[in-house]
């Protein structure tokens, strides 16, 4: 199994929710109204105009494949469609094993 975990502006949920439907994931966990500091700014947690979201997947070894290339082509998207500018998207893949 591996752990995707997914931290981008709150703007951008929607499109991850549709990527990951699009790809077949059958859940994930969703955290919102996060701050922190990056490549792209900050943003605080008490900002009322945008924080971030996170999500994280638990992905069967199947699906990882799927999962990695849907998140890449979000990203490009978003890139073209904010001319080349960096986007407030970043991706993680790390081992994960269910205990419980």
């Amino acid at each position: 199994m591996k752990m995707l975990t997914i931290i981008c502006r709150d703007k951008f949920e929607s499109a991850v929710v549709q990527m990951l439907n699009d790809v077949g994931v059958k859940g994930y966990t969703v955290m919102s109204g996060l701050g922190g500091k990056g490549q792209t700014g900050t943003v605080s947690k008490y900002s009322w105009t945008e924080t971030n979201v996170s999500f994280m997947v638990a992905l069967e070894d199947q699906q990882v494949g799927a999962a990695v290339k849907g998140m890449k082509q979000l990203y490009m998207n978003l890139l073209d469609a904010n001319q080349g500018e960096e986007v407030a998207l970043k991706v993680f893949l790390q081992p994960c094993e269910v205990i419980l």
